[in-house]
């Protein structure tokens, strides 16, 4: 993700589905930062997806500014010299000086009620992290920091964030395949992150390639239940949200619990959900945590059932 250049978030959303027409196409008066390679845009033509804009929730761009575009030195022969080496993002993230200005001339083709540089990150569709094109403008948009869904479940900035490194963990340990972790990240990132499903009945998004993904390396034999964590908080942050996410068989059913520092159970509605692990097997969990949390270790347990139910607990830091 890019980070703002301004101060501290102000609350905002992102537009309502089916909001205002907007014009058809990303800005592209900015020209690139630097030099290079023509990035391939992230799945069909923006416009031939109307439907996609009355699918929208709230923290989710709009597909016709922003339908994404990959890094096509980013590819899975290339990962091991690229997105898994630490640092790698710094040398191809473009200056603040651009993605600023970008930001502006977004949150006017965006027509954002609230037209602070603050309140926003101007992020990347398909993050860095995950082999997205850094300064083309189809790839970046004006994200709100502040932003939830109608039952009150943060789906703003950090959260997608928190999401990129989740996901860019399971890449880089072998979990998943590249292109289906930039499937999960594109312009219906929240349904994929929280598993709603879209009008067709899918809950993938519709902006980077679908792909056949390879069942995880070191996993037990298909048809053996089984679950592990695949990424952790770490930290988790008081007043923001955290994200875990678990890897079981296909089909399982799975709860999560939360038992902060202080020996009390989380009672955040995010936790609550009961995911159903899809063809990759994998869950995933986002919650607040509040501000007033005690700092220390937290443990997490994860129980799945199909047939059988199997249970797996870890520990992650809160600060």
């Amino acid at each position: 993700a890019t980070p703002a250049a301004s101060s501290a978030p102000a609350a905002s959303s992102a537009p309502a589905a089916g909001s205002s027409a907007v014009p058809s196409a990303a800005p592209t008066s900015l020209a690139p930062s630097r030099a290079t390679s023509k990035p391939a845009v992230a799945g069909a033509s923006a416009t031939a997806r109307p439907k996609a804009i009355t699918q929208r929730l709230p923290g989710e761009p709009n597909p016709l500014l922003t339908p994404g575009a990959l890094n096509p030195d980013v590819t899975q022969a290339t990962i091991r010299s690229t997105i898994c080496v630490s640092g790698w993002t710094a040398t191809v993230r473009p200056p603040s000086a651009y993605t600023t200005a970008l930001k502006v001339q977004q949150i006017e083709q965006y027509r954002y009620a609230d037209t602070r540089t603050s309140a926003y990150e101007e992020d990347h569709l398909i993050p860095l992290e995950l082999g997205g094109a850094p300064d083309d403008p189809r790839n970046l948009w004006p994200e709100p920091y502040t932003a939830t869904l109608a039952n009150g479940t943060p789906v703003g900035a950090r959260v997608k964030d928190q999401y990129e490194n989740a996901l860019r963990a399971e890449v880089c340990a072998g979990a998943l395949s590249l292109a289906a972790a930039r499937s999960r990240i594109g312009d219906h990132w929240v349904h994929a992150l929280l598993g709603i499903p879209l009008a067709g009945g899918s809950t993938a998004p519709t902006s980077a390639p679908a792909a056949a993904t390879p069942r995880p390396t070191g996993l037990p034999p298909s048809g053996t239940l089984f679950v592990r964590f695949a990424s952790l908080p770490s930290p988790a942050v008081r007043g923001t949200a955290a994200t875990m996410s678990a890897a079981t068989e296909p089909g399982a059913v799975c709860s999560a619990t939360v038992i902060w520092p202080s020996g009390t159970v989380s009672g955040a509605a995010g936790l609550k959900t009961r995911p159903t692990a899809g063809s990759d097997g994998l869950v995933a969990w986002t919650w607040n945590v509040a501000a007033n949390t005690r700092t220390g270790t937290a443990r997490a347990s994860v129980a799945c059932t199909l047939g059988s139910s199997v249970t797996v607990t870890a520990s992650f830091p809160l600060q």
